[in-house]
């Protein structure tokens, strides 16, 4: 009895890791395009390219404001 119910908790585990796994690899697909056969680099999708460039268009963004509130700050209080 006991033993069943470990069994099918392992069972429901293995088949949620499993789905787990399944979603990440269809998310990253839409990201990039893994190696196939004799190619030994991948490539980014157009996704995958403007992802990136919307995050370190983001990064220097918010480098920018964080400055601009140090120097904020610092006028203040002197």
């Amino acid at each position: 009895m006991v033993s069943q119910i470990f069994q099918i908790l392992g069972e429901i585990a293995s088949g949620f890791a499993s789905l787990l796994v399944s979603l990440f690899n269809a998310v990253v697909s839409i990201f990039y395009i893994a190696p196939t056969g004799d190619e030994t680099v991948g490539q980014l999708t157009i996704v995958g390219i403007l992802a990136l460039i919307s995050l370190g268009t983001s990064l220097v963004i918010w480098a920018f404001n964080y400055i601009k509130r140090l120097m904020t700050s610092a006028r203040n209080k002197a």
